[in-house]
């Protein structure tokens, strides 16, 4: 395997350089902006078979899982925030309250400095260069963290950002344990993390000596319920696609699934069919199956599959020195066990039985919140129920891993699974600041200068007047003036017959329009 240099003294020399652009103000340019994104595109497009290669070597994956999951849905959030910055960072009007009119209010969304993205190993591409377009996007310098544990595919993303993006505004510092320490010390304006919960309160701990505020995906463990209503073979299909791709190291997998009594055999059946048609009879030798990243990883997972007091009945076989964990399904494991307890990031499947809906809303109200919840069945009422009485980072009905795609979706988690937001819109005002701008006017007259001293009771009352209609906007007072003015205009205009005279000059080209209409 590769190795990555550790040397945390190249950190503060690359940041300084970084704050001191930002202070410039180039980045705030949209042009540059967008001129920086097509690079990124343009390097995504010219290095795609170089990254194929490093994710190879680093996951064992396939040309087609790396463009499913990392250059192609990478290429299409660039693409997002390239189609929509124009849009996105336009300065928004806000109503203006009467009681502190009148004047005029908005919201500008700046840049807020140097931001640091520390990807993650199992998608290194997908958790790195999304985030970092979005900051790119709202006008920020970027440092990119790629982790170590995938060692060519952060020297892949080194060689794209150092080729194709300005080097005195976006950088990439590699580096294991020192340099992930070091970096999170420094005074970032945003941090935005996608790791483990136990590395992200390391990440939230070191960056809340600063006050920077930080994005944290986290993962954990998702459920899966599959209801007795469900479309089976879909089902299956969508939840061995959700567990198993990747070998299972994916932060939103099907962690592990409730599957309700009455279907359970057919459940089991259908899943051991589908598994075989999906990686043939020996999953090692797949094309289509990947490895567990490092041999630590897999003695990890093997560890997992002991002292669970469950049944195997799919898998179970681990090769360390191979890397490989073998789709495996246990039935029924102990709740207590570290099966059910941590998350498994692997290909491993426990399987619970429920009855009734409420159970297992109960045993999952119980843990940790989870990034993702997956219902598969067409209970409207099982659906509303999970989304009312139920917390995660987000919900899904029928599908898996899916919702990740939809760059109109915000992303991230709640509670132990994280807290903050991007993809798409939400990525983009997620690394900016929404600054306020409120305008008022120079007008000082009776009633706006009753704010002042001396206070009388007079003003009193009237001040008390006023926010009794705090919450009525500026605009709405301005035109319900400007209609009484106007009626006002035309009662003194019929009463000094002024409008009678204008309807008798008006009528013969009224009458004149009215015929050419109707020819």
């Amino acid at each position: 395997m590769a190795q990555i240099q550790d040397n945390s003294e190249i950190i503060q020399p690359i940041f300084q350089k970084l704050k001191e652009t930002f202070n410039t103000h180039k980045t705030k340019c949209i042009k540059f902006r967008k001129a920086q994104l097509r690079n990124l595109l343009k390097g995504l497009d010219e290095m795609e078979q170089e990254f194929h290669i490093a994710l190879e070597k680093d996951l064992g994956v396939t040309i087609f899982s790396s463009q499913m999951t990392s250059t192609i849905v990478t290429k299409v959030e660039v693409e997002n925030q390239l189609a929509h910055i124009d849009e996105w960072s336009k300065e928004e009007n806000v109503d203006t309250p009467f009681v502190i009119g009148p004047g005029s209010s908005k919201i500008i969304y700046e840049p807020l400095g140097v931001v640091l993205v520390i990807a993650a190993w199992n998608y290194p591409l997908y958790t790195g260069i999304p985030p970092m377009a979005a900051a790119i996007a709202a006008g920020n310098c970027v440092i990119l963290k790629p982790s170590e544990i995938a060692p060519h595919s952060s020297q892949v993303m080194y060689n794209l950002v150092t080729k194709y993006l300005d080097q005195s505004c976006y950088a990439v510092i590699q580096g294991g344990v020192e340099v992930s320490k070091k970096i999170t010390t420094l005074p970032f304006d945003l941090i935005i993390f996608t790791g483990s919960p136990e590395k992200g309160k390391l990440v939230a701990r070191a960056a809340s000596e600063n006050l920077v505020p930080c994005i944290l995906e986290l993962g954990g463990k998702s459920p899966t319920i599959v209801d007795k209503d469900c479309s089976l073979n879909v089902t299956v299909q969508r939840i061995i696609q959700g567990r198993f791709i990747n070998a299972g190291q994916t932060c939103v997998a099907c962690d592990y699934v409730f599957v309700h009594q009455s279907i359970k055999d057919a459940f089991i059946n259908e899943m051991k069919t589908e598994l075989k048609r999906f990686f043939g009879e020996n999953p090692q030798k797949s094309n289509d199956y990947s490895k567990i990243v490092t041999e630590f990883h897999t003695q990890r997972l093997k560890e997992l599959l002991k002292d669970h007091n469950g049944q195997v009945v799919v898998g179970g076989q681990v090769n360390v020195d191979q890397r490989y964990v073998e789709p495996t399904i246990i039935l029924q494991p102990q709740v207590q066990s570290k099966l059910m307890t941590e998350e498994i990031f692997g290909p491993i499947l426990p399987v619970l039985t429920f009855d009734n809906i409420n159970e297992v809303i109960q045993f999952i109200n119980s843990r940790p919140k989870p990034l993702a919840l997956y219902y598969y069945g067409s209970s409207s009422k099982n659906k509303k129920l999970l989304e009312q009485q139920t917390s995660s980072g987000a919900i899904v009905h029928n599908d898996s891993l899916f919702h990740l795609l939809n760059p109109n979706l915000p992303f991230g988690g709640v509670g132990n699974s994280g807290y903050g937001a991007y993809h798409g819109i939400t990525g983009f005002k997620s690394c900016c600041h929404a600054k306020p701008v409120f305008t008022k006017s120079t007008l000082n007259i009776y009633p706006f200068n009753i704010r002042y001293p001396p206070f009388t009771k007079n003003k009193l009352q009237t001040l008390s007047l006023f926010f009794k209609f705090a919450e009525l906007p500026q605009r709405h007072v301005v035109n319900a003036t400007l209609f009484v003015s106007f009626l006002v205009a035309l009662k003194l205009a019929q009463k000094k017959g002024y409008l009678k005279r204008l309807l008798e000059i008006s009528k013969p080209y009224v009458e004149k329009v009215w015929k050419e209409t109707n020819l």
